[in-house]
């Protein structure tokens, strides 16, 4: 993948939530858990600026030739962390905080070097670059999308 195509994707996320504006049209709707045993909108889109946080701050700065990026070593910890705020924000407030975050990331993926941008790293036993790195991102954020349009319609 390249560079501008990912842009473009996590760009496109960013237009996605600003639709939630006004798809998404009350409180109780953006806290209603889209099916049983599953979360609401409002906490699929903390979940996910709460990723995009991790990354900026986290695992970009490990993304260099030959670095050992760390495994996250409970995933189902971090994410259960990342949605709690949700039960004290108004959803208005969940999407400004995810719009931030995704365009924080943006940013700093707009300045990564060429040379960075291909640079091999591992995380655990699997070796990759940003590019293969990002791609997973990007098929992330389609599931969790098409779980809330899914809800939505």
């Amino acid at each position: 993948m390249e560079k501008m195509q990912l842009i473009d994707g996590l760009n496109d996320y960013e237009v996605f939530l600003a639709s939630l504006n006004t798809s998404v049209r009350t409180e109780a709707e953006a806290n209603t858990p889209i099916a049983e045993g599953k979360w609401s909108i409002a906490q699929i889109i903390m979940h996910l600026a709460e990723w995009d946080r991790f990354m900026r701050e986290e695992r970009l700065p490990q993304m260099e030739q030959g670095g050992e990026v760390e495994r996250l070593p409970d995933v189902d910890a971090f994410n259960e962390a990342a949605v709690k705020p949700v039960a004290s924000m108004k959803f208005q407030e969940v999407l400004a905080h995810a719009q931030k975050q995704r365009a924080l990331l943006v940013r700093e993926i707009e300045g990564m070097s060429d040379a960075r941008w291909h640079s091999r790293f591992r995380i655990g036993q699997r070796e990759m670059d940003p590019a293969a790195y990002f791609a997973g991102i990007l098929e992330h954020d389609a599931h969790h999308r098409q779980q809330i349009e899914d809800f939505l319609a």
